[in-house]
């Protein structure tokens, strides 16, 4: 369809006199209402005509038609042949010219409003016109696209100087093959790639103004379709309406993805698209658009296009500072401060270079107007069209930059923020006074280092720095954890990261949870992209920052500072704690101090420490044991005055684990093993192999030379008889003893120490090393890392191990684990294995009396007693299993007292609720122990509910 305003000569008056018809046979009350309606049913179809507002002497109106049914003059001739012979109306005002559709929705709806199109279903075919259903519902959901429209001018002739090469030639080509169109369709269809939609815009309305003087193209209409969704193939949304409702037209199809939506999903839309270019090329003129720097889907759909039609691909120019203002020259004449063209050379001054894009020069064409503004007043106003929005800030605050120098410690990473920051300013200075042809570099910066380091503290206090500095425009701070921007959709989480950070920092706190090669890719992307306003600050654990940035070679080449956040000193930590303390409003005793630095002293070379975190984390602790301490005897608070109920005192204060776990007391852990039933042998080895590493501590301590030792062991024995609750105390017992200094317990299986890929597994192996520094790696089942076959990853498992046992011999104890006879085949796995355990020692079977004992001690704390023949019949019990293979030892005892227990509680909720007491739900019978059968063909024992 095409689409026309004229004005017709006459009044509704003159109308109403002159009119050959009946009125009220086509309306109620107005003439221009029969009017329309007579030549709704009067037109053939395809053709549509209404009025839509009365002037003086002349009536407004529009008209459509069906450029497949019509061509232009005959569906004039037509309109104008019955508005003459039947309403006598033989002269024109304005001559027809051609409008977009916005523009006939616009006058439809105005006719509507006065009354003058009354029956808008029938006189508007909405087929035809798409855009009626969306007046009608007034749902922008019915529309899915950004679609607009443009008018193009036989008249309008741009200053081509600027313009590439290609763009000059094609523009030649077309005015040499004027009105050469001998057949249906179209010669060739356009791709045209630049870096904006301000100089996608221009090139289009000079390509298509070029095309309609040589009789290229029909319609003066172009209709432009931008922000596809990747499911538009899909949708009902009138896409396809859009290019059939304008034959003889162009249509424009941007291809940048929509934001929210990744590149790869536009597999199908390409295909949709490519099939409606396939169907309509000879009936409209296509031209795709893309965006240099990112071209979206382009190349999903353009390389297919070339089996159709011929393509012909243009490009935004760039040229020299001449060709620049003679551009810019072109582009104020066609604007509201033509008279001011004459001064483009001296606007252009405010732009350094000698190299200037389309883009650069419709960019600089945006703030003319501004700029001519403040010439007329004189210049009463400093205005640098090329200095960049900054956002205000409150001046009365403390600067970012004192802030930062007033944080504890961090004297080297100031230095290096210090360093960066004038770095920076200089290259600022370089690009002002070059122009768009010197590159600065970026200022994308890793932060390394453990937890509570002040990274996430810096990094905002380091936007806020850059904004003073005028480094970044708007200073915002954006803080994103790396999982956050991982996975299904992370491209446009990405994209939408770096629109929230612009102008400031995009802080990507533990960076290296981005695991997938597209999230990696498109982050390089947009930090390449976006290295003018955004600042990309990647922050996790060193080692695992330095893993993360080997994973591609884009990430180092676009990071060029790497910040190490260095663990706070005792006496740093210290000075926190009194800085926190003091913030929270309470005070704190010397003595508390002093417990706090030797507490900070002892944890603060732990693995993964929490810095400042672990300050925190001791004050909210002190808090909530001074709050106990306070309301100990049930005191009332309304009694307790104020210094007490702000002040910290030494017995607030205790050692956390990371956890707010406290620490067991000096001695307690040697107490528990030697008061653990039976094990008497067990005791024995290990009271000796502490008495052995404390007296080879001692000596080298006095100088006598003692050759290094492994302190590597194995635990053999059947299950259930507390290998595992032994090794766990063990590593307490020589942290105790000072012979380790952590006395940390990693417990670990096999699927804790094999990977899944090839070279995988010995680094989670030394991770696990790493992890019981200080301690004991306890590893159960150790004989499951024998593969059935050589050289897999199990046997990369156990050769790491060996080499790792050697590395650490001095700071961590091995402790291996499991049955007797499957742990031999895996101590000869690997010949080094043997050499390097200290001692073997082998956990019995408990004995009857060991299992009575056992027995008493678990109901005793479960607050549960038994009676003796219950205790008799456990007794019978465990005689006749334990010497099974296999029976379970401590964990049978558990499993038969657990259905005991259920089988107590069963008993007593069949008596009355009168008759129970305290001592009938606390005491075992002998009918509430489970009977036990054997089971002959596996030789185990089932407790329970037997038939």
């Amino acid at each position: 369809m095409r689409y026309f305003e004229f004005c017709l000569g006459e009044n509704a008056e003159y109308i109403d006199e002159n009119a050959r018809i009946k009125y009220r046979d086509y309306s109620g009350q107005k003439v221009l209402d029969a009017l329309n309606n007579y030549l709704y049913k009067t037109l053939k179809n395809g053709l549509y005509f209404f009025s839509y507002r009365e002037e003086e002497n002349s009536v407004l109106s529009a008209f459509s038609y069906d450029e497949k049914s019509f061509s232009y003059d005959e569906a004039l001739d037509n309109i104008l042949g019955i508005l003459a012979l039947d309403f006598q109306v033989k002269h024109l005002k304005e001559a027809p010219y051609e409008i977009t559709m916005y523009r006939f929705m616009d006058d439809i709806m105005e006719g509507r409003r006065r009354d003058y199109v009354t029956y808008i279903n029938k006189i508007i075919d909405s087929n035809n016109l798409w855009m009626y259903s969306y007046y009608r519902t007034l749902d922008e959901q019915d529309i899915h696209f950004n679609f607009s429209e443009m008018i193009v001018s036989e008249k309008y002739e741009a200053d081509t100087t600027l313009y590439d090469q290609s763009f000059s030639d094609e523009l030649k080509n077309i005015r040499n093959h004027s009105g050469s169109n001998d057949f249906e369709g179209n010669l060739v269809h356009y791709i045209i790639s630049g870096r904006s939609k301000e100089s996608l815009d221009d090139m289009i309305k000079t390509l298509m103004s070029e095309l309609l003087r040589s009789g290229r193209i029909r319609s003066r209409r172009v209709e432009i379709i931008r922000d596809m969704p990747p499911d538009i193939y899909k949708i009902s949304n009138h896409f396809e309406d859009t290019i059939e409702n304008n034959s003889g037209g162009a249509v424009v199809f941007d291809l940048s993805e929509k934001l929210g939506h990744e590149l790869t999903e536009y597999m199908l839309t390409a295909k949709y698209i490519e099939s409606l270019m396939k169907k309509y090329r000879n009936e409209c003129l296509f031209i795709f658009t893309y965006n240099m720097d990112q071209p979206g889907f382009s190349y999903y759909l353009l390389p297919q296009i070339k089996k159709y039609v011929v393509p012909v691909m243009l490009r935004e120019g760039t040229g020299d500072r001449k060709a620049a203002v003679s551009y810019l020259k072109s582009l104020i004449h066609t604007s509201e401060y033509a008279t001011y063209a004459g001064r483009a050379a001296e606007y252009m001054k405010q732009y350094p270079g000698n190299k200037f894009s389309q883009t650069d020069v419709l960019s600089a064409f945006e703030m003319f107007g501004p700029w001519c503004l403040n010439e007329k007043l004189h210049n009463a106003y400093k205005y640098d069209v090329k200095e960049g929005f900054i956002l205000d800030r409150d001046e009365n605050e403390v600067s970012s930059y004192k802030k930062l120098q007033n944080l504890i410690g961090l004297d080297l990473v100031k230095k290096q923020i210090d360093s960066i920051i004038a770095s920076d300013v200089i290259e600022k200075e370089r690009k002002k006074r070059k122009g768009s042809e010197y590159q600065t570099g970026t200022m994308h910066m890793v932060f390394g280092g453990n937890p509570g380091s002040a990274k996430t503290t810096v990094a905002k206090l380091f936007a806020g720095i850059a904004k003073e500095k005028g480094i970044l425009k708007s200073g915002a701070f954006v803080m994103k954890g790396g999982m956050d921007l991982d996975g299904l959709g992370c491209v446009s989480s990405i994209r939408e990261a770096f629109l929230a950070a612009k102008g400031g920092v995009l802080f990507i706190d533990e960076a290296y949870s981005m695991k997938s090669d597209t999230a990696v890719t498109a982050l390089i992307q947009e930090m390449e992209n976006r290295r003018e306003d955004v600042i990309v600050i990647l922050a996790g654990y060193n080692e695992r920052m330095k893993e993360f940035m080997k994973i591609n070679e884009g990430l180092k080449s676009r990071v060029p500072h790497w910040i190490d956040f260095p663990d706070y000193s005792a006496d740093e930590l210290t000075k926190i704690f009194r800085l926190m303390i003091k913030e929270r409003g309470f005070s704190v005793t010397e003595d508390a101090v002093k417990e706090a630095h030797y507490i900070f002293e002892k944890v603060r070379h732990n693995d993964n420490f929490g810095n400042g975190r672990y300050v925190r984390n001791i004050i909210d602790q002190a808090t909530l044991n001074q709050a106990t301490r306070l309301m100990d005897g049930g005191r009332d608070s309304s009694e307790i005055n104020k210094s007490e109920l702000f002040r910290i005192e030494k017995k607030d204060i205790h050692m956390l684990e990371e956890g707010e776990k406290k620490e067991r007391e000096s001695g307690t852990a040697a107490r528990e093993l030697d008061e653990m039933v039976g094990l008497s042998s067990v005791k024995s080895v290990i009271r000796k192999a502490t008495a052995n590493y404390k007296l080879r501590k001692l000596c080298i301590e006095k100088g006598i030379p003692r050759d290094r030792v492994s302190m590597h062991m194995v635990f053999t024995g059947n299950p259930g008889t507390a290998k595992t609750t032994v090794a766990r105390l063990f590593a307490e017992i020589m942290k105790d003893e000072q012979i380790l200094s952590t006395g940390v317990f990693v417990e670990v299986g096999r699927a804790d120490l094999v990977g899944t890929t090839v070279g995988s597994t010995a680094p989670i192996v030394k991770a696990k090393f790493k992890e019981a520094q200080g301690g004991v790696l306890f590893i159960d089942e150790a004989y499951s890392l024998v593969d059935a076959y050589t050289n897999g990853y199990g046997d990369e498992a156990i050769n790491t191990l060996v080499q790792e046992m050697e590395n650490h011999r001095e700071d961590v104890i091995v402790i291996f684990a499991g049955y007797p006879e499957p742990m031999k085949e895996f101590l000869d796995r690997n010949p080094g294995m043997l050499s390097r355990i200290a001692f073997q020692i082998e956990f019995d079977d408990y004995s009857t009396g060991d299992l009575c004992e056992i027995t008493k001690l678990m109901l005793e704390k479960k607050q549960l007693t038994i009676t003796d023949e219950a205790m008799e019949k456990l007794q019978s019990i465990y005689e006749n299993v334990r010497h099974n293979d296999d029976y379970g030892n401590g964990r049978f005892v558990r499993k038969v007292l657990e259905e005991a227990e259920m089988n107590l509680a069963d008993r007593v909720m069949k008596v009355d609720e009168s008759e129970i007491t305290t001592e009938l739900i606390t005491t075992i019978d002998a009918c509430d122990v489970p009977e036990v059968k054997r089971e002959t063909e596996t030789g185990r024992v089932k407790v329970g509910f037997l038939s």
